[in-house]
């Protein structure tokens, strides 16, 4: 065991970000060094090993975010295809270069005076949301000294980071198939029986979407008729998926083991319902599972597979600090619902913003 504690060694992993959005981190600078070396995206992915696919997506994410262009595309012709960063992007990289030089000549102070080294005041990892991105910038908004983080890392992965201590909360939409349950089942899988809190949020209507002309369903996924863009495992809306194909397969006495290979498109991830919208409103997949907000923001057709409970899990450790109060006060003011109001899709009910566990 000594000798292995002797070999650790501490790394400062460096982020920069955007109204608490990660916008560049490590990797992603590496590839955007490599895309101005290189004048290729396709090329700097290969060349750090990462997925053309999912580095397009995460960019086209960030630009969305920002309102601003990072990458400028050539598409091909007489003189080849390439892309280049725009103005903004060189700047962006700039700033992340400099503060990496920072941090690996020893200091720890970023340029407003945070030490590196701290973590937020409250991290917040789970499922992907549009309504809570909008629930989580009126607390932004309402508590502007608050330094409040959220990831999409799926459910499963946000509870596990609870289990871990690593983050403060997790937004999460597990169905269990054995109870037809959402969420509580799972805390006791991750060893969160009395580290936890969960309260109830609100119901999406979750389903297949499709380009508006074209309907799918469970069978002609199955039957590899239409090719399905699949989300990330642990998320919530994968496990769903894979519940409803399994009961299908059982139906028509296939075997469900076989899935992963009869579906089309079954190994294409993507890690947000607008990464799924992104995928079959550009054609590179005919099908997938998203929120009915997320489909009418896209203009694509939409066939309900279930009213889904998406619920915050918060740490009973983190459930005084001052952003776990303020999301609290949304709830208990009517906010929430006024913003639930406006989103196609979801829906409260009574017992929203309350704990139902333990």
């Amino acid at each position: 065991m000594e000798e292995i504690l002797n070999e650790l060694r501490p790394r400062v992993a460096l982020v920069l970000e955007y109204r608490g959005e990660v916008v560049l981190d490590d990797r992603l600078a590496k590839i955007l060094e490599e895309v101005e070396r290189r004048g290729s995206l396709l090329s700097a992915c290969k060349s750090v090993g990462a997925s053309y696919s999912r580095i397009w997506e995460r960019i086209s994410d960030l630009e969305s975010l920002l309102g601003k262009r990072m990458l400028e595309v050539r598409r091909g012709g007489p003189g080849g295809g390439g892309a280049r960063l725009t103005r903004f992007g060189k700047a962006l990289l700039r700033i992340y270069v400099e503060e990496r030089a920072k941090v690996r000549g020893g200091s720890r102070v970023g340029p407003l005076g945070r030490s590196l080294m701290t973590p937020p005041d409250f991290l917040l990892l789970g499922s992907h949301d549009p309504a809570l991105d909008v629930i989580l910038s009126e607390v932004r908004e309402s508590a502007p000294d608050i330094e409040l983080r959220r990831e999409w890392l799926g459910s499963a992965g946000g509870l596990a980071a609870l289990m871990l201590e690593y983050a403060d909360a997790a937004g999460t939409h597990l169905l269990d198939p054995e109870t037809g349950r959402y969420n509580v089942p799972y805390i006791p899988r991750y060893w969160l029986e009395d580290r936890v809190v969960m309260i109830r949020g609100y119901q999406r209507e979750i389903g297949l979407v499709f380009r508006r002309g074209e309907e799918y369903g469970l069978r002609d996924i199955l039957a590899g008729r239409a090719k399905l863009v699949n989300r990330n495992p642990g998320s919530g809306s994968r496990i769903l998926l894979d519940y409803l194909l399994k009961r299908a397969a059982l139906d028509e006495g296939a075997d469900p083991a076989e899935i992963p290979k009869r579906v089309k498109g079954y190994q294409l991830e993507v890690r947000t319902h607008v990464g799924v919208a992104r995928k079959v409103s550009s054609g590179d997949a005919d099908v997938g599972v998203a929120i009915r907000y997320v489909a009418e923001r896209f203009g694509l057709g939409f066939r309900r597979l279930a009213w889904e409970w998406y619920d915050l899990a918060i740490r009973r450790d983190s459930l005084r600090k001052p952003a776990a109060q303020e999301i609290l006060k949304l709830f208990r003011s009517g906010e929430v619902g006024e913003i639930i109001s406006a989103m196609p899709g979801y829906r409260l009910t009574p017992d929203s913003g309350r704990q139902i566990y333990p």
